[in-house]
C-alpha cells in the first residue's frame, strides 16, 4: 500500500540523515501557463491554414468536393457570427479556432454574466452562419445544376443540428438555460434522449470519431461537470424569448435545409 501523507519523512528528517540536503539549491520552478509566451500572429495564421486544409480534405474525402467548400464557408461565417456576438455583448475580445474533422469554435476572453447573453451568442452561430449558402443559391439560379444546392443542404443542415440541445452543441447553450429553467431534470432528460439518438445516428453511418465526441461531451454534463460558466439565470420574460428565438432558428435553418431538397426547388 501506498505510504500517506503522515508516513513521509519531515524536512528536518531529511536534513538529519542527509546534512547536505539544506545546503543543495532548490529546484528550478517550472514554467506556470502565465509564464507562456502566447502565440504569435504567424503561428496562429499558419496553423489556422493547416486546420482550414485538414478540415477541407476531410469533408472532400468523405462527401465530394461541394461539401468541403461548404463546409470551410459555412463553419468560417458561423464562427463569425460567433464572434459579433461575442464582442457586442461585452464578453470579447473573441477569436475563432478551425478544428480538424469537427469544424471550429469561438472562445471568448470574459464568460456571459447572464444566460441570456450565452443564448444570444450561442444562436448567432447557426443564424448567421446561413448567409453562406448565398453562394451556392446563386450558383443554383445562374446555372440550375443542383448540384450546387449540395452546399445549401450541408450548411442548412449543419447549423440546424448545432441548435440540438446537447453538448458540445451549440443548442445545449442557446436552449439548455431555458430548459433548466423549467428544471434541470428536463433538460437532462432531453440531453439522454437526444445525445442517445445522435450517437446512434453517428455509429450506424460510420461516424465513430463524432460518436465519441458527443458520447464523452453528454457523459460528462450528466456527470456534473460544468457545460456552461455559472451566470445569472434567466427570468421568465427572458426564458420566453429565448424558446423564442430557439424556435426561430430552428425553423429557419429547417427550411433552408429543406430547400435543398424540395423537388421543385
Amino acid at each position: 500500500m501506498a505510504p500517506t501523507d503522515e508516513n513521509l519523512p519531515s524536512a528536518s528528517d531529511i536534513e538529519r540523515f542527509d546534512p547536505c540536503a539544506a545546503a543543495r539549491p532548490a529546484a528550478p520552478a517550472q514554467p506556470t501557463v502565465s509564464d507562456r509566451k502566447p502565440p504569435t500572429a504567424a503561428s496562429e495564421i499558419g496553423w489556422g491554414l493547416v486546420s482550414t486544409a485538414i478540415l477541407a480534405a476531410w469533408l472532400g474525402w468523405q462527401w465530394g468536393w461541394v461539401f468541403a467548400a461548404a463546409g470551410v464557408l459555412g463553419v468560417l461565417v458561423h464562427e463569425l457570427g460567433h464572434l459579433a456576438a461575442i464582442n457586442s455583448l461585452g464578453c470579447g475580445p473573441g477569436r475563432i479556432h478551425v478544428i480538424p474533422f469537427f469544424g471550429g469554435a469561438a472562445s471568448m476572453a470574459r464568460a456571459p454574466d447572464t444566460e441570456f447573453k450565452g443564448v444570444l451568442i450561442a444562436l448567432a452561430g447557426p443564424v448567421a452562419g446561413l448567409a453562406a449558402t448565398a453562394p451556392f443559391y446563386l450558383l443554383y439560379a445562374n446555372g440550375g445544376d443542383r448540384i450546387w444546392l449540395q452546399g445549401v443542404l450541408f450548411i442548412g443542415g449543419m447549423n440546424l443540428l448545432n441548435l440540438a440541445p446537447v453538448p458540445p452543441l451549440d443548442g445545449a447553450k442557446a436552449l439548455g438555460p431555458a430548459l433548466a429553467w423549467l428544471h434541470p431534470n428536463v433538460e437532462r432528460a432531453v440531453m439522454i434522449l437526444l445525445g442517445g439518438i445522435g450517437v446512434y445516428w453517428a455509429v450506424s453511418h460510420g461516424q465513430f470519431l463524432i460518436a465519441v465526441v458527443i458520447g464523452l461531451s453528454l457523459a460528462q454534463a450528466l456527470r456534473g461537470r460544468a457545460f456552461r460558466v455559472p451566470a445569472l439565470r434567466l427570468t421568465a420574460l427572458q426564458w420566453a424569448v429565448s424558446m423564442g428565438l430557439w424556435v426561430g432558428a430552428v425553423v429557419l435553418c429547417g427550411s433552408v435545409t429543406w430547400s435543398a431538397l424540395a423537388p421543385n426547388t
